[in-house]
């Protein structure tokens, strides 16, 4: 029976090293290889490359031999790729008898042993899942005197597929999964090959160059722990699952984000305090300055604004790090209402005037935001063209168009409003290289900081009390009866309040612990792709996105400067969802999602082949991803005067404007959620809280990798 913590282990090269194999062949044909120029280490290592090579092949073709028949059979192979004209005569099969009764007696490597038992220590479940036979690699440990309970040994022999084919690993997988609530285990080696393929099918990675010395990371991609020893590998292990456990129970911002291109040349507001200390009470505090929080401030000033005498409350809006330096500043300036695709789950789900409420809610932003823009002349780019969402992948374009026809069936006016093009039409139409089919429809796009740093400088000179830099730690109801009976504790001090909204989207639950697992933070990657002056592809005025299948797509928006800003990269990274699943940590870029970008228009768009466009800034930002795909609006189940507004899943540029419209009318009048406007599908209940379903993991996890990545931590 395993622990919540697991470690499985690669042996003979990892745990076991080849010393005493290559001692073996310098003992019997040490001198006469010697004569021939070749050293028996390095016979040793081609024995064993090409074994490995030729056994993994056996597998794939489906004639799987053990390994250690594979191995044996080769000896004389390998002798003449080494050059000996006459391998048979050379060497006799005594020598090779010799040498095979050696290989059953290879040792455990120095710190190996060290290693197991520092695991053990830590509370770890040690096993090993081998190539080799299971009584040759149980006997490597007992000579040590290591034990290694026979339970723990797994070997490919099994079902008669080798590594490194990911249904190799899998079976592995989903047995220390289920035996342990969900935890993701580990898979460490010195072979970097079957880390890297562990890891695409699951594993936290751990590697040790004890064996290759070069890990290679731009060819088989970053682990989650590397060391030169064996020892060193397991502290590490250690360490990580430590502070990853902490991270994913308490979501923390970094202090050096990416800087992304929007946030290039920051608002005189985006570091600013509008007094030295914080206020000690006030009317509301809205915890977070990005889109979700400034939208809120502006409706809340907008409404007691229009009431003529009634004087605006006191407001102060903290912010852990600059102004609007969030997923707002990060995102990919896509305002891309939903007329069809997460529309038509809805409709499954909820019935089709729930699902058009959202829809409809989403499109108005389009044209709420247009006029608030020319209203009130913000420099922010704003534009509105035609979206287009090219399909690459046939079977899920005929999901998606059934969906459409669906609920163009049932009178959802978004979707009716949305075009439908395909067949061969669909690439012309689109300039999208083997496009299968399109939707269309009416977006927009913009510079999302600008947007926001102006309504937040409106707010300033209307008031409010802005302090950036001033993390809030703790949001505690006051022990006594008061009118200020919010205690928000923050990195700088206390401020007593009558009301919060906490507007900190993939960053919630560490504020309000209960929307764990609710509203969970998720790393995105987003760039800008420039073309050399004098070269440049055909103009783009449309925004896109591009849709491999279910959870493979990539957004861009066309810049008037000739920039493209593409966001996505999905392949580079989600067969690791430690990297971006229930990561808060916005300061790392994954080298795997730079390279993703490279070529990119060049690969995907017809007439870009020539224009030497190339990847000049990449960026990450963290999204707040519902459990259940929907925000979180309205009061916080259980509290008077606190209000949340968060889960938005990557796509809130269509639906927090009009949301904090919505939560501004709850805060001010008291307003029941129902009589808001806002769609019923986005009400924050108990009932959403206390659903333990995850209803968007197909859509965001590979089929089958969810129980994996929804990990229990």
């Amino acid at each position: 029976m395993s622990t919540s913590k697991n470690v499985v282990f690669d042996v003979v090269g990892t745990l076991v090293g080849y010393d005493h194999l290559f001692a073996a062949i310098n003992a019997r044909l040490g001198d006469r290889l010697r004569a021939e120029g070749i050293k028996p280490s390095l016979l040793g290592y081609t024995w064993i490359e090409v074994a490995e090579r030729e056994y993994t092949y056996l597998s794939m073709s489906g004639a799987y031999k053990p390994f250690g028949t594979v191995f044996e059979a080769l000896f004389y192979r390998t002798l003449w790729m080494a050059g000996i004209a006459e391998p048979r005569v050379w060497a006799s099969a005594e020598d090779l008898e010799y040498i095979m009764g050696q290989y059953v007696g290879l040792k455990l490597r120095p710190g190996a042993a060290e290693c197991v038992q520092k695991l053990r220590d830590a509370g770890f479940t040690v096993w090993c899942f081998t190539a080799g036979e299971l009584q040759r690699v149980g006997g490597y440990f007992a000579q040590a005197g290591v034990d290694m309970p026979a339970e723990n040994l797994i070997s490919c022999d099994e079902r008669g597929i080798g590594k490194p084919d990911p249904e190799a690993y899998r079976p592995v997988l989903e047995k220390l999964v289920a035996e342990n609530e969900g935890k993701t285990p580990w898979f460490a080696a010195g072979h970097m090959w079957d880390v890297a393929a562990a890891r695409r099918a699951g594993f936290r990675g751990a590697y040790s160059s004890i064996w290759e010395k070069e890990p290679l990371t731009e060819l088989f991609g970053d682990m989650d722990v590397i060391d030169d020893t064996l020892p060193g590998m397991a502290d590490k292990i250690i360490a990580h699952h430590a502070s990853h456990s902490v991270k994913a129970k308490t979501p923390a911002l970094a202090p050096n984000s990416t800087t992304s291109f929007w946030r290039t040349n920051p608002h005189a507001l985006d570091s600013y305090r509008s007094t030295e200390a914080l206020p000690e009470e006030c009317d509301i505090v809205v915890v977070g300055a990005g889109y979700a929080g400034v939208s809120v401030t502006h409706h809340i000033l907008e409404l007691t604004r229009s009431e003529g005498g009634a004087a605006a409350p006191s407001i102060v809006i903290l912010e852990g790090r600059q102004a609007c330096s969030g997923a707002t500043g990060r995102n990919g300036g896509h305002l891309k209402p939903d007329s069809y695709n997460r529309i038509a789950t809805l409709s499954d789900e909820f019935g089709i005037v729930a699902a058009t409420e959202v829809a409809e809610f989403e499109a108005r932003h389009v044209e709420t935001l247009r006029q608030i823009v020319e209203r009130e002349n913000i420099d922010c780019d704003f534009t509105v063209v035609d979206a287009i969402d090219v399909q690459i992948s046939e079977s899920h374009a005929r999901s998606l168009k059934d969906g459409y026809d669906r609920l163009v069936a049932a009178g959802c006016g978004p979707t009716r409003r949305t075009k439908y093009v395909g067949g061969k039409e669909a690439e012309a139409f689109s300039g999208v290289k083997g496009a299968v089919a399109c939707f269309s429809y009416t977006a927009g796009h913009l510079w999302p900081y600008k947007l926001i740093m102006h309504l937040l400088e409106k707010a300033v000179r209307q008031g409010v009390n802005l302090q950036t830099h001033t993390q809030v730690t703790s949001i505690k109801e006051a022990a006594t009866s008061t009118p200020h009976s919010w205690l928000v504790r923050t990195s700088r001090g206390t401020i007593r309040a009558k009301k919060v909204v906490v507007a900190t989207n993939g960053y919630t639950s560490a504020l309000l612990p209960q929307y764990r697992d609710k509203i969970v933070p998720v790393r995105g990657t987003c760039s800008r792709i420039v073309a050399p002056a004098g070269h440049t592809g055909p103009r783009l005025t449309r925004t896109y996105t591009i849709r491999h299948n279910e959870w493979n797509y990539d957004y861009l928006i066309p810049r008037s400067d000739g920039s493209i800003v593409v966001g996505g990269a999905r392949p580079a990274f989600i067969d690791n969802p430690d990297s971006w699943y229930n990561v808060s940590d916005d300061s790392r870029v994954l080298e795997s999602a730079v390279r993703y970008f490279d070529d990119y228009m060049q690969k995907h768009f017809v007439g870009w082949d020539e224009s030497h466009a190339y990847t000049d800034r990449v960026w990450t930002g963290i999204m707040g991803y519902s459990s259940d795909g929907l925000p979180h609006v309205g009061p916080v189940p259980g509290h008077e005067n606190q209000w949340i507004i968060g889960g938005f899943t990557g796509h809130g540029m269509p639906q927090i404007f009009l949301a904090a419209e919505g939560l501004a009318k709850m805060v001010v009048h008291g307003t029941e959620f129902k009589d808001t406007g806002l769609p019923r599908l986005f009400q924050t209940t108990q009932a959403r809280l206390d659903e333990t379903k995850m209803a968007i993991s197909g859509s965001i996890f590979k089929p089958g990798a969810a129980p994996v990545a929804v990990a229990k931590l």
